[in-house]
């Protein structure tokens, strides 16, 4: 080769070859250092099925250099693996249980996120006559009585579940109260029940092959908020990171991006 064009190509080769070294630099410095370990995460399932841990999940990377460790299992179970430092964190749906953990100082940094209505659903014909009644405790009150009667059909929530504890809250205990199958009747047999559901489920998954009505919804003490706690048990730095990150825009942008199922509380 002529020496005049061996040293454009030499030249050429250096260049290449110090982009090639300088290329893994330059993505070192751009990803984020870690200043924590991931936390292990015990999550309902409902922030699972709405998408809101797999939204957190890819802006984790980008801020802290990890991903938390989610365990799916119901809020009573959440609080439950708290309350034995089990798990280094919990996400969970509002519930009396962790007021009582939170005064006993067995959780702490216990933090609210978010909300989601809850809704009082039943069959599209009024039978349980609550079609005028604006408070909640009423008409479930209401309902229970027409279920008693055998005018119509009451579907409990899942027993130990949020929404049961915000149904026996609002009807002073009487919705946790084993009652009677309701009598059938022509006016209830092929009708569906009253139920409670919030509404992130209902628009995830609303139950198929009944058609029901929203009776009763946008009521201030109808609603279960989303908070998050950590374990006195555990005391996870990680944790405190994930709770104060949570909190943080791009946490909360996650959040109103789920909107009307999720609704963030800084707006």
């Amino acid at each position: 080769m002529p020496e005049l064009a061996r040293r454009p190509f030499l030249q050429l080769s250096l260049s290449g070859a110090l982009g090639l070294c300088a290329a893994p630099a330059v993505l070192a410095r751009e990803r984020v250092i870690a200043r924590a370990e991931s936390p292990l995460v015990g999550v309902d399932p409902l922030f699972i099925s709405t998408g809101l841990t797999g939204r957190w999940q890819s802006a984790m990377k980008q801020d802290l250099g990890w991903s938390a460790r989610w365990s799916a299992m119901e809020t009573t179970e959440v609080l439950q693996q708290l309350e034995q430092g089990q798990v280094d964190a919990g996400l969970f749906l509002s519930h009396p249980r962790a007021d009582e953990l939170d005064k006993q100082g067995l959780i702490y940094n216990r933090v609210t996120l978010a909300r989601t209505d809850v809704l009082l659903l039943g069959p599209t014909d009024d039978l349980a006559g609550i079609r005028s009644e604006a408070d909640p405790g009423r008409a479930l009150a209401q309902v229970l009585a027409a279920h008693n009667a055998g005018a119509a059909r009451w579907l409990p929530p899942p027993a130990g579940s949020a929404v049961a504890a915000l149904a026996d809250q609002l009807t002073k205990g009487q919705a946790s109260k084993g009652l009677p199958p309701s009598p059938a009747t022509k006016a209830t047999q092929n009708v569906p029940a009253y139920r409670l559901m919030t509404r992130a489920q209902w628009l995830k998954a609303p139950p198929k092959g009944e058609r029901l009505k929203v009776w009763l919804a946008d009521a201030p003490t109808l609603s279960l908020q989303a908070q998050i706690a950590s374990s006195f048990r555990a005391r996870h730095a990680g944790a405190k990171l994930l709770t104060s990150w949570l909190q943080w825009p791009l946490a909360q942008n996650a959040i109103k991006s789920t909107r009307p199922a999720w609704q963030a509380l800084k707006e």
